[in-house]
């Protein structure tokens, strides 16, 4: 008889005995891992007794977990549906059951977490899809998951979703859907396995694994606790990682690309199951320490692989787990003032942008150093840093209104950070009002059209502020509440060089009027201008661009035929091959048809 291996964290088992008692957790006692259903049957027939045990099928075989149960906990059904155990190896019929105190059993049939059509809507409510089948497995059945649906489900096309926090179909699945829900995972490289190369240096200690269920919020919580943030962060942080990496979701830090040049490794589990690690060519990891640790996970150590999974748009796999290089905690200043659109394109012109943005160094060496304010005389926006970390414009496509924000480290001390939370506060009012506030500007906006751009320079000035210091991720954010209204976005990339992100702007602003002259319609929310460093990345931008985002109303029911009008005045007066979008937000029908890809040639 074999002897049973240790087993992986046990489930939580939760029994309510009747309707009237309340359900409560049972306690964990015992787990045991079985190479056959046989020997796992018999050591739980050896074990009958008052206790609770769970049976099921995991890669490695069957695990059973017992739990000290009481009279109370008994199984009275043939069939249960509970939420939230393993899959069982079978994400239809899931090889999983519970045995009570005196022998009587139940297997478990499929739930939302195992499997079955469960309709999806995204967040901003535009899109809805109805998978053939929905899994949501654990990161230890990821791989196994998509074995079965090779081996079962050969012609079927998998996705993988994340916080659905996309306006594009590029998530949309009318067949096999993965939900990230449980594929969570957070590790510093000192928890990690011993299969990295040694003289990696003060790099370790910036190195952490995630999930690809993570959260960005969760994720940030984390790192802080540990001493590290991300250096770079876009304005939301419900997406998951598996999520905002490979749609090449950015900031507007101009010494940086997209976000997922965070990325160092990628860990990913192929359509057949296969388990590959992929990362640049001599990276972190030592082929022979991992070969003798985890033979199961083939490495690839290659640039060409490498730089095409980190913006792949889902293609190559389903990734499991990421690991990242984040850096040393900082706090930062933000300042938003006002300007016009001549104020703007005279101080950035020819170039002069780089003057303004880019400052280089480490985040939190640069809290030691503060910046200098310019006067508005010097080539600056008056009261904005020369050379701030991050800097984005805020503009009206409909007026001359321009909000300019910075983002610069900023020294903090311990006695202060202590104070400091975990979420950016000041937002009550959207928090509490974001349904009733996002109805009004609805009804009026029906109403009266005409009245959108008033609407949105009076919005735009509300947000002036001459400070306001926090921890990094909370700074980078626009708020919990913002974040939950729902909205449609749409982004275009235009090259920094010859000014063409310049004339892009004129251009946007006359497709703006032209289409309130005939449509009577108007942008419903403010767009943005942020700046993105070229990146490797295979469907990155290769060059500097301008990132324009067009925000909406969620109820704007003609948001995409704007984004349209845009995109095909941009490519008419500045050439198709300088016009790339955002995958992960709403895209024209002729980008849809595959016309156009965002690649490294062309800048976008």
């Amino acid at each position: 008889m074999s002897t049973p291996a240790a087993t992986a964290d046990q489930p939580v088992l939760r029994w309510k005995p009747n309707a009237l008692s309340k359900e409560k957790d049972l306690k964990s006692a015992t787990s045991a891992q079985f190479p056959t259903l046989k020997e796992a049957l018999a050591a739980v027939d050896r074990g009958k007794g008052k206790n609770v045990v769970l049976l099921t099928r995991t890669p490695a075989g069957w695990a059973t977990f017992e739990y000290v149960g009481s009279p109370a906990c008994k199984v009275e059904f043939k069939e249960l549906r509970p939420g939230g155990l393993p899959l069982g190896g079978n994400p239809l019929l899931p090889q999983t059951y519970i045995f009570d105190g005196k022998d009587r059993f139940a297997r478990i049939v499929y739930s939302d977490h195992s499997g079955g059509p469960v309709e999806e809507i995204n967040h901003g409510k535009n899109l809805t899809w109805l998978p053939r089948i929905t899994l949501r497995p654990t990161l230890d059945e990821l791989s196994a998951a998509l074995a079965w649906v090779s081996q079962n489900l050969p012609t079927a096309k998998i996705k993988a979703g994340g916080s659905k926090h996309s306006w594009s179909r590029v998530a949309v699945s009318n067949d096999v859907y993965i939900e990230p829900d449980r594929m969570k995972l957070s590790r510093t490289m000192d928890e990690e396995p011993n299969v990295y190369r040694s003289g990696l240096g003060d790099r370790r200690g910036n190195l952490v694994r995630a999930g690809s269920g993570n959260t960005v919020k969760e994720m940030n919580r984390y790192l802080w606790e540990h001493g590290k943030p991300f250096p770079i962060l876009g304005g939301y942080d419900g997406q998951t990682l598996g999520g905002v990496f490979p749609t090449g979701t950015h900031g507007s830090v101009f010494t940086r690309g997209p976000l997922a040049e965070m990325i160092v490794s990628v860990d990913l589990a192929l359509a057949d199951g296969n388990a590959v690690r992929i990362e640049p060519t001599l990276s972190i990891t030592d082929p022979k320490a991992l070969a003798t640790e985890r033979s199961d996970l083939r490495l690839i150590q290659d640039d060409d692989h490498f730089y095409a999974v980190l913006v792949n748009i889902g293609t190559m796999g389903v990734v499991h787990s990421y690991m990242l290089e984040v850096t040393d905690a900082f706090h930062m200043n933000e300042i938003r003032t006002c300007s016009t659109i001549p104020e703007l394109k005279e101080k950035v012109r020819e170039g002069k942008i780089y003057n303004l943005v880019g400052a280089p160094g480490k985040p939190a060496d640069l809290e030691n150093t503060p910046p200098r304010l310019s006067d508005g005389k010097d080539g600056g926006f008056k009261d904005q840093p020369l050379s701030a970390y991050h800097l984005e414009f805020l503009i009206n496509p409909h007026s001359d209104k321009v909000v300019v924000t910075s983002r610069h480290p900023v020294a903090v001390t311990t006695t202060d950070d202590a104070a400091l939370e975990f979420n950016p506060p000041g937002r009550d009012l959207v928090q509490n009002f974001r349904d009733l506030l996002s109805w009004g500007i609805d009804q009026i906006i029906k109403v009266a059209p005409g009245s959108t751009p008033g609407l949105i320079d009076s919005a735009m000035d509300t947000t002036i502020d001459d400070a306001y210091v926090d921890r990094s991720f909370n700074v980078f954010n626009v708020g919990d509440g913002t974040n939950q209204i729902p909205i449609l976005a749409g982004t275009i990339y235009v090259p920094i060089a010859s000014d063409d992100y310049l004339t892009a702007l004129d251009l946007i602003r006359t497709a703006a009027a032209e289409f309130a002259k005939s449509r009577n319609r108007y942008e419903t929310g403010p767009a943005s201008m942020r700046f993105v460093k070229g990146t490797k990345a295979m469907l990155g931008c290769d060059v500097d661009v301008c990132s324009f985002e067009f925000i909406f109303t969620g109820n704007t029911a003609y948001a995409l035929e704007m984004v349209e009008a845009y995109e095909a005045a941009l490519k008419t007066g500045l050439g198709a091959g300088k016009v790339k979008v955002h995958w992960g937000q709403l895209v024209g029908e002729e980008t849809k048809r595959g016309r156009d890809i965002r690649s490294t040639r062309g800048g976008g």
